[in-house]
């Protein structure tokens, strides 16, 4: 293996080498150059075999456990540096291109008729066994085909693949293996957006069949997909309905369409001036809110979206002001209003103790009250593991000290971890299987991460920093400090991106802090 190290040094030092040579794009030879840096493209696509490899030798080895984690996925982010996503995608294509393909169903009971003799019943299920067998060669040797293509082909195609590939029914997996050799020989040769409709186009005609004879094949396919947010604030939902339920869905959206529908009736005028969409988006939404406030009433106030504020920050704030949420969308003031979170009845004071909400619980309820969970949002803003930023809603409620361990269901006790790294947690704080521990920091107060090595680590992520606790304690922090002592520069200022002086500059005018924050939530 050590020729691995080798190569990868050769690659570092030529692309290295790359850098410096087109360190000036001006003075480049267009015309020279262009063949050698379409070469270098066509050679870095060898890199998603190689990441797929590797990806297959993490899962082999249950490189997991080797830091203190349940999945593969774990080791390839922390050690690799990449997100969880493209973890997830390199060990998918791993599972492709190394996992054995699946193996044929096993060949149904025969009914033969009275008069049939014995040696057709043996001919019969030697022949069934025979078909079993040249259909995993079949298996076997389209994935063979595939892998040797996968070269050739970029990460970002294979991921088409391998995703119009899941939509394959369970009754056509029979087919993947066909397709997905296809795909990928006709990936060198097809863009993006013709290889995704090309893939489309062979696995809706093997999952015809099947359709035909289950209507409820689909059922198992359906699907709600949230897409990253837009460059003007939108988000794109994507919906996979079965029939069934796009009907309720069409029939309950329609009653949107009228003109003035959904809208106050003070503000209804002759012309309704929204688009078909926007009625029915509209109506879509006012559906949602009345199975909030439902939801709202029966569970005593719990709050389905909530906002983390703090009084600097109302003081302080404008219509572009983007506060934190515990679904992980920060929200301006707008937006605020179109949820209803615009009247003085939907404050709730947790940090400062004056609500009223109990937040010790003791040993008489295992399970977090809604006020500890929405303290908890206000505290630590996400995921509390180090270096996670999943959304606190997305969280569960964790017992630092377990409650098998007699941990109390106190807001001190409590921290919120994503269900991936509530799993990691090493109740027993043994060090165990190379997991850590959450506990609180004994400098800071609050909860972070203690690794079986002993060290500490706290989450610093932006949402994490960003929580109205920490807001608060940065704000006390800087107001406590010293006055930065006065600078004399001999003949100039500073050179840019001297150390302290663009951060210094940036800093914020500070308000006399003031006990407590508030977080609006939907009554």
């Amino acid at each position: 293996m050590n020729g691995i190290a080798e190569l990868v040094d050769q690659v570092a030092d030529g692309l290295s080498q790359l850098r410096q040579l087109l360190d000036d794009p001006s003075a480049l030879p267009l015309a020279t150059i262009t063949r050698d840096i379409a070469r270098l493209e066509r050679a870095m696509d060898k890199k998603a075999y190689v990441d797929a490899a590797f990806a297959q030798a993490c899962v082999l080895a249950d490189a997991g456990k080797l830091v203190g984690a349940n999945h593969p996925d774990a080791y390839l982010t922390e050690k690799l540096g990449i997100s969880r996503g493209e973890a997830y995608n390199r060990i998918a294509r791993a599972k492709a291109l190394f996992d054995a393909p699946p193996e044929p169903p096993e060949p149904e009971d025969f009914f033969f008729e009275e008069d049939c003799t014995e040696d057709d019943r043996l001919a019969a299920e030697e022949a069934a066994r025979k078909a079993a067998e040249e259909e995993a060669e079949r298996r076997r040797k389209d994935q063979e085909e595939a892998r040797k293509r996968a070269d050739e082909v970029p990460a970002a195609k294979q991921d088409i693949i391998r995703r119009e590939l899941d939509k394959l029914l369970k009754a056509a997996e029979g087919e993947r293996m066909r397709i997905y050799a296809r795909a990928m020989e006709q990936a060198k040769y097809r863009d993006e957006k013709d290889l995704r409709l090309f893939v489309k186009r062979l696995v809706a005609e093997a999952n015809k069949p099947y359709v035909k004879a289950n209507p409820n094949a689909g059922f198992e396919k359906r699907d709600a997909s949230l897409g990253r947010e837009n460059v003007d604030g939108t988000f794109d939902v994507t919906l996979s309905m079965t029939r069934a339920d796009y009907a309720l869905y069409k029939a309950l959206t329609d009653k949107g369409l009228s003109p003035n529908s959904n809208i106050p009736e003070e503000l209804q005028g002759d012309r309704d001036p929204r688009t078909k969409g926007q009625r029915r988006y509209d109506q879509y939404m006012a559906i949602l809110r009345q199975y909030e406030e439902g939801q709202q009433a029966a569970n005593g106030g719990a709050a389905s979206v909530v906002v983390s504020i703090t009084l600097d920050d109302l003081a302080e704030a404008d219509a572009n002001t983007l506060f934190q949420t515990n679904v992980g969308v920060e929200l301006d003031a707008f937006d605020l209003v179109r949820l209803g979170m615009d009247g003085t009845s939907d404050f709730l004071l947790t940090v400062d103790g004056l609500s009223g909400v109990p937040l010790h619980l003791g040993r008489s309820r295992r399970l977090a009250s809604v006020g500890q969970r929405i303290a908890m949002f206000a505290v630590q803003g996400v995921c509390s593991w180090a270096g996670c930023t999943t959304s606190m809603s997305e969280c569960e409620a964790h017992h630092i000290i377990s409650w098998l361990r007699y941990g109390a269901t106190d807001i001190e006790n409590l921290t919120g971890l994503c269900p991936t790294h509530h799993r990691c947690n090493n109740d027993r704080r043994d060090g165990s299987f190379n997991k850590g521990y959450m506990d609180y920091d004994p400098d800071t107060g609050g909860a972070g991460l203690v690794k079986a090595d002993g060290t500490r680590h706290t989450n610093t992520t932006d949402p994490a920093m960003h929580s109205a606790v920490n807001r608060i304690k940065a704000k006390r922090a800087s107001a406590s400090a010293p006055p930065p002592a006065e600078t004399h520069w001999p003949t100039s200022p500073p050179p840019p991106g001297r150390a302290g002086h663009a951060a210094h500059a940036n800093q914020p005018n500070h308000r006399p802090n003031r006990p407590g924050h508030r977080m609006p939530m939907r009554p």
